[in-house]
């Protein structure tokens, strides 16, 4: 049947993210192949799968891979690579059958263990996994972390999350950190299914808590921080990040797994509403705009701007406020400024143009990580391409880091 020699690899569906931990090392083991069910030419079986299924993804879905496949070089050498790709599945996508048979109708999270014939490696693999390595009983894994919108998350704690409704960045006001006053919409399970607690049965979210006081299991901090207000996720928390030996009360039983399907919706005085998730927080407008426009910023023109921008409690900072030469020399084509909501507002914008940006946390300094709040930054273009629009620069060298 051609079953004599395989691939090992990982696909990994989706981007893991900074909380992510290594995939585990594959290993030869003993297959027992009446496990194993067939899907046109390939073989497959389930590793693990989750009690909730998120998806299944199905073919015109968008998936992102990070393809790690190992193997024995002819040498007889183990050899390990990886491969990234983004692709569509299905009919008419740069990836159709070899992603489809024994792949297709995975749930986010699952796990699955594939036998492909040297057939299927040699005539639909080669354009996906360059360089295929000469190898010998062998397997292929494959772990769905993303389908369109959704991304499984493993912690380095143990602890497992589903993002299913991420809130689009530009959409995304502020991010939970320490010190934040946060309610919660929730139902909580065990892994029998039988549910424990929930906000509904209470009629009401749960809350006023601090975030990162210990107010609240493990768990719960660990995929809170950096959260927007609406975002809902389901976590599959190990009991030593929730109750551990002791549970709690009658429900919770010592040593229980708990399954929490979470809303975050409220931090401090922001309510989660249709209002506000339909509101766009990030946007520009014209503060001044030349009569002429004489030359207007294109993706590799080279490009100097003064700045100045203000936070949420009012505290302001940049060379206009701080006295310093203007930013750059910087294009658009290259690293541009390091803020990617700034980098969008100044396409198209003409010498001598101010424009106030709104910078949501997650398009701002530092991505995900620097800032909580939105700030608004005005950007005064004041040099593009060597000719400086009519200001007084001031003295010394030009800025190099915002």
């Amino acid at each position: 049947m051609g079953w004599s020699r395989c691939i090992v690899l990982v696909l990994v569906l989706g981007t893991l993210g900074e909380e992510a931990e290594e995939q585990d090392t594959i290993k030869e083991v003993e297959e027992d192949m009446t496990q194993y069910t067939r899907d046109g030419a390939i073989l497959y079986k389930v590793l693990w799968k989750p009690r909730h299924c998120a998806g299944p993804y199905t073919e015109g879905d968008t998936v992102m891979m990070n393809m790690e496949y190992h193997g024995l070089n002819k040498d007889g050498k183990k050899v390990e690579k990886q491969h990234a790709l983004t692709t569509k599945i299905g009919k008419g996508q740069s990836i159709r059958s070899p992603l489809g048979e024994g792949l297709l109708g995975m749930c986010l999270g699952e796990k699955r263990r594939l036998l492909i014939p040297d057939k299927e490696l040699r005539n639909k693999y080669k354009e996906v996994l360059p360089d295929i390595l000469d190898t010998v009983n062998t397997f292929l894994e494959a772990e769905v972390t993303g389908i369109n919108d959704m991304t499984w998350h493993r912690y380095s704690s143990g602890l497992l999350m589903s993002m299913l409704e991420p809130v689009d960045d530009d959409y995304c006001e502020r991010t939970v950190e320490e010190g934040d006053t946060l309610y919660v919409e929730y139902e909580g399970s065990l892994e029998d299914g039988t549910v424990f607690d929930s906000s509904a049965s209470r009629g009401a979210p749960f809350g006023p808590f601090v975030h990162g006081r210990g107010e609240i299991i493990e768990g719960y901090t660990q995929t809170l921080t950096g959260r927007c207000l609406g975002e809902r996720w389901r976590m599959i928390v190990p009991p030593e990040l929730a109750y551990g030996d002791s549970g709690a009360g009658d429900s919770i039983p010592g040593g229980a797994t708990l399954t929490f399907d979470v809303r975050l919706v409220q931090i401090n005085d922001l309510k989660w509403s249709d209002e506000v998730k339909h509101r766009k927080v990030f946007g520009w407008e014209t503060v001044f705009k030349p009569e002429v426009c004489e030359e207007m910023v294109g993706w590799d023109d080279e490009l100097h701007m003064h700045y100045e921008a203000t936070r949420d409690d009012g505290s302001k900072f940049g060379s206009l406020v701080d006295s310093y030469p203007p930013y750059g020399p910087f294009s658009l084509s290259g690293d541009g400024t390091f803020v990617p909501a700034l980098d969008r507002a100044l396409q198209g914008m003409c010498l001598g143009e101010r424009r106030e940006v709104v910078v949501p946390p997650r398009l701002g300094w530092g991505g995900r990580s620097k800032h909580h709040d939105t700030i608004r930054v005005e950007l005064f273009l004041v040099k593009l391409n060597g000719i400086e629009a009519e200001l007084l620069l001031p003295q010394g060298p030009p800025r190099t880091e915002l």
